[in-house]
């Protein structure tokens, strides 16, 4: 098992290591050799890799981790929230949410960058149909859907999951932030995670990827991995979710990456179409968070 899916599961069971044992995870990661081996100054490179680092608890640790966010901060940050060109009227909703919840997952939510990303979501992401966004930046309209009045289903979930991951890296103690969450799951969840309302079919043709971690592609396991955060993976609004995963557990109990992201700076953590640690570890969390839930409800 790589030394940063160690240290993975080392910090999801809350158990404590010291700073030392903390960098030898690290530094025997052959992951984390192959996200910080090199670095392109490009906006996606940046978002894919610190997508990527902010999986391994205390990679903000590493000086190639700071080094991302200081790109970030001096190309993507806005007073209005992260772009892709450091213009704040060329936000796109779905990248400020993913840069929202890796800074919550590095631990520098606080950071007046990912506030102001807070702030975006909090005043113009709508939360369900028929409300149009009051955001007039240019760069969403160039791509359509985002913020119409039925607004682009996979900025939503990425922006409740952006604000979950806010919550829990404040301690769920915002409770503006805890009732858009809720907002945003109900909705999510009205289409059972990942189907469409007209007729039941996945929302787009990457939904039921099997894949780790995050892309721009919405998936399966990201939706359930928001259900888990949040405590909704006993709403039988999730169970085909559910269902579907676990008929794809190979027999040995694991599961395969079956998709991979094409896009520079982009790394699958599991080799495509072999059994992985990564998504096999992910799955098994949330199956297992699904069962305490379900015990929890019939006690």
């Amino acid at each position: 098992m790589d030394t940063a899916l160690q240290l993975r599961i080392v910090a999801d069971n809350g158990d404590a290591l010291t700073k030392k044992e903390i960098s030898h995870l690290l530094r025997d990661s052959e992951l984390v050799l192959r996200l910080t081996s090199e670095f392109q100054p490009k906006p996606l490179y940046a978002i894919w890799r610190i997508v990527a680092l902010a999986e391994i608890p205390h990679s903000y640790t590493l000086d190639y981790t700071k080094g991302v966010v200081e790109y970030i901060e001096r190309h993507l940050a806005t007073e209005s929230g992260f772009t892709l060109t450091g213009k704040a009227a060329d936000l796109l909703p779905c990248y400020n949410a993913m840069l929202l919840e890796a800074y919550s997952k590095l631990g520098i939510s606080r950071l007046d960058s990912a506030r102001n990303s807070l702030k975006w979501i909090l005043g113009f992401q709508p939360f369900e149909r028929g409300i149009p966004s009051v955001w007039t930046g240019r760069g969403v309209q160039k791509y359509g859907g985002c913020l119409k009045r039925t607004p682009c289903f996979l900025g939503i979930a990425k922006s409740v999951k952006a604000l979950a991951y806010y919550a829990e890296s404040i301690g769920w103690g915002d409770s503006n932030v805890n009732a858009l969450i809720e907002k945003g799951l109900e909705y999510v969840l009205t289409h059972r995670l990942y189907k469409r309302l007209s007729n039941g079919e996945p929302i787009n043709a990457h939904m039921l990827d099997i894949s780790f971690p995050a892309s721009y592609q919405l998936n399966v396991v990201e939706l359930l991995d928001l259900a888990r955060l949040t405590s909704k993976l006993a709403d039988e609004r999730c169970s085909d979710a559910l269902q579907y995963v676990r008929s794809k557990r190979l027999s040995s109990g694991a599961w395969k990456n079956d998709y991979s992201y094409k896009a520079d700076g982009y790394l699958t953590f599991d080799r495509r179409g072999k059994e992985g640690e990564w998504i096999s570890y992910v799955l098994g969390r949330i199956c297992g968070a699904f069962n305490s839930e379900s015990k929890g409800l019939t006690t």
